[in-house]
């Protein structure tokens, strides 16, 4: 996918906890909108919106805090998707910039554009299953990935490329991650056979 993101930024104003209806608490006007962002991925499909990080609150616990941010990480599959996915967070925003004492500001930005494929992957990767089944490999087949890479940025650059061809595992960047010991050597020895065949003309790019 395409991969972005959005620093969310809300001022309130300041007041002393005894006279809250003073303040306007940027913490409590956050969560309001961080709230409705998390249901997004439901009404905008291909779409993906993950809260990273909050931070925020006063020097004290008795303070109405005037200061409350938050990241979130964004992802899109189709080109254009960036403009419809901003547009939604800007509508979810506004009612919050109505209210008075309050301001929210979103700063958002694209780092990687969706990786597509083309006749080149499609060769590659037809000459990929052909080496993983002279290996004795199980049959594979493409998988979306809500992930980005390097990948993303060669395939906007008009350059052919497999991604997501390392050891199997699952639960990344969890307490549970875990990578399946034996197919270091599986998907190294497919690898090597893969850019041998590309190396000496067996399997053919379309250019």
């Amino acid at each position: 996918m395409g991969t972005g993101s959005v620093l969310v930024t809300c001022h309130g104003r300041a007041a002393h906890a005894a006279k809250a209806e003073d303040g306007r608490n940027a913490i409590a006007a956050l969560a309001e909108f961080l709230v409705a962002v998390h249901r997004l991925p439901a009404a905008l499909p291909g779409m993906l919106v993950n809260i990273g990080q909050i931070r925020g609150g006063g020097p004290a616990t008795n303070i109405v805090p005037a200061f409350a941010e938050a990241e979130l990480d964004v992802r899109i599959t189709r080109p254009g998707d960036d403009a419809v996915l901003l547009a939604r967070l800007a509508e979810l925003a506004a009612p919050l910039n109505a209210r008075d004492g309050l301001r929210l500001k979103l700063k958002a930005s694209f780092n990687r554009p969706p990786k597509g494929t083309g006749p080149a992957e499609a060769a590659a990767f037809a000459g990929l299953q052909a080496a993983g089944h002279e290996l004795g490999l199980p049959p594979f087949t493409w998988v979306d990935s809500g992930g980005g890479s390097d990948g993303n940025l060669l395939f906007a650059a008009g350059l052919p490329n497999l991604d997501g061809l390392g050891p199997l595992g699952d639960f990344l960047h969890s307490d549970r991650e875990r990578v399946d010991l034996p197919s270091l050597v599986t998907r190294a020895q497919l690898a090597a056979l893969f850019l041998h065949r590309l190396a000496v003309g067996e399997i053919r790019l379309p250019v």
